[in-house]
């Protein structure tokens, strides 16, 4: 007779695993950008001292949802192109179930990853990446506070702190 408690699944730690890797990806992103609800469409940057931009973009609400892109500018003009922006990350975080994942992006090695729902291990890569960017870039001292009045083509309106 198989029994199911003493032949647990190889992979059973796998999903819940990557669920404390959401929950603390949450933390982080709420660490970098405190008040992500009530700030508006548009692009945000952050400029820590010595640091490339980060910028926060393509910001969207819903009732549960902020969706948005989180990447570095390496062109002092903000111009859209491949190269101009790695990683180049789309992010959906929850607010209800207070947790935050990578939905897709351009990673640093210059190729494009859509996450696949029911891939456990893609999920688990692609967040384990955020999860370390994010406290990369919190480390260095960046955060999102304030929006920019002006396009973020122009880095002499970016945030300093």
């Amino acid at each position: 007779m198989y029994s199911t408690l003493l032949h647990k699944p190889r992979n059973s730690g796998r999903f819940s695993s990557l669920m404390d890797l959401y929950e603390q990806n949450y933390m982080l992103m709420r660490l970098l950008a405190p008040e992500l609800r009530q700030m508006e469409g548009g692009a945000y940057v952050s400029q820590a001292s010595g640091t490339l931009a980060l910028e926060l973009r393509e910001l969207e609400h819903s009732r549960y949802t902020s969706t948005f892109r989180l990447s570095y500018r390496f062109s002092p003009n903000g111009a859209r192109g491949r190269s101009e922006r790695e990683p180049d990350l789309a992010i959906r975080l929850y607010h209800d179930a207070r947790s935050c994942e990578v939905m897709s992006g351009l990673m640093p090695e210059g190729r494009v990853r859509v996450r696949r729902t029911r891939d456990l291990e893609e999920g688990r890569r692609l967040n384990r990446f955020l999860n370390r960017w994010l406290g990369y870039c919190l480390r260095q001292g960046h955060q999102f506070g304030s929006r920019q009045d002006t396009p973020a083509v122009q880095p002499d309106y970016c945030v300093q702190y």
